[in-house]
């Protein structure tokens, strides 16, 4: 049985992230379990979900950037793993 990392997508252009889901998608132990538009939504879904890995665009605007939400997530979740 496979150990499965769940990924959670961050970026706020829908194409970008359907074209990291699709490549994801392909890899059996590999499981996109959330998508957000924004860094606020990233805050929140991450606290909802729990991945093991975010892949996090920084630049997002208007709002809460990329960067704000990786301090977002590492204030709360000082071991998260976030690959921007």
């Amino acid at each position: 049985m496979l150990n499965v990392i769940t990924v959670m997508l961050v970026d706020d252009h829908e194409i970008v992230r359907a074209g990291f889901r699709r490549l994801l998608d392909n890899t059996d132990d590999i499981s996109v379990i959330a998508e957000a538009a924004t860094g606020e939504d990233a805050y929140a879904l991450y606290q909802e979900h729990k991945p093991d890995v975010v892949v996090m665009d920084l630049s997002m605007p208007p709002g809460v950037g990329g960067l704000e939400a990786i301090k977002r997530i590492l204030a709360s979740s000082p071991d998260a793993n976030i690959l921007v």
